[in-house]
């Protein structure tokens, strides 16, 4: 162990992945197999944010599509957002929005996910490639955490992703991580007729959602670690034996005291 980070009003004591491996291998020995390790995706698996690498992409080639915008202009209205123009401008003023903190996170990354309306599942994949690629995604990947997941593959303990971002941006940049798509919670815009629809088609993985979401995914619910950046991950990180901040955001910390045995790792 090294040392701590103040977090709240008490210190995060500061591990390495070793000291950290230890800790989840003695937590697994009494909850036994079939634990899980639950992961947040953006900040947390790797640096950046890929949800935030989509949408910029989005908006510089001004590819949002007609059946988007009504659905857009809904949205900014109701946070009195300027409505004007059509499905490129909403979007645009939207994000700006988001960016001065007058439309709320969770709202804003689920419309991330849903702007893409009218698109084919295909061609979303085809772009999210793209992006993942020009912004160096494998490079990102941060090193502490891989021998994390050397260790759930050797012990067969179940591995999820549940992140905010775009739900087919998250399964192709966790697909070299050896994770499947089945593993994985994330915003997901409904589908129809082989194309997105302008609203989710299951609910919102922000805050307590995240905790619904892994529910869905693995209904035992026996979570050996957790691992999250940001406040919005707290929920997630209360549930696990060993819950884990990876470079963790100043609200993450702010909010640290609510987190029972919350530990950083030494990245």
């Amino acid at each position: 162990m090294t040392a701590a980070i103040l977090g709240g009003s008490a210190p995060i004591p500061r591990e390495s992945t070793g000291d950290l491996l230890r800790r989840i291998e003695a937590e697994h020995g009494a909850l036994g197999a079939g634990a899980a390790l639950a992961f947040d995706a953006d900040g947390t698996l790797w640096e950046g944010d890929i949800g935030f690498d989509l949408f910029d992409a989005f908006l510089a080639e001004r590819a949002a599509r007609p059946e988007a915008e009504e659905a857009l202009r809904r949205e900014a209205e109701a946070f009195g957002v300027d409505a004007g123009g059509g499905a490129h401008a909403i979007a645009s003023a939207l994000h700006a929005a988001f960016l001065d903190e007058r439309y709320p996170e969770d709202r804003a990354f689920a419309m991330m996910a849903w702007a893409f309306a009218g698109w084919r599942e295909d061609e979303l994949a085809g772009f999210v490639d793209r992006v993942l690629e020009e912004k160096g995604h494998a490079g990102r990947i941060r090193p502490a955490l891989l021998p994390i997941l050397d260790w759930a593959r050797s012990r067969g303990a179940p591995v999820y992703v549940v992140s905010a971002s775009p739900r087919i941006a998250v399964e192709r940049a966790v697909a070299g991580l050896g994770i499947a798509p089945a593993q994985v919670a994330a915003m997901s815009p409904a589908v129809r007729e082989g194309r997105l629809a302008p609203e989710l088609g299951a609910p919102a993985t922000y805050g307590d959602g995240k905790i619904r979401a892994l529910g869905r995914l693995f209904p035992e619910l026996a979570v050996l670690a957790a691992f999250g950046d940001s406040a919005y991950d707290a929920a997630l990180l209360r549930t696990a034996r060993v819950p884990v901040a990876v470079a963790p955001s100043p609200k993450l910390l702010a909010v640290a005291d609510s987190i029972p045995g919350l530990v950083l790792l030494a990245t």
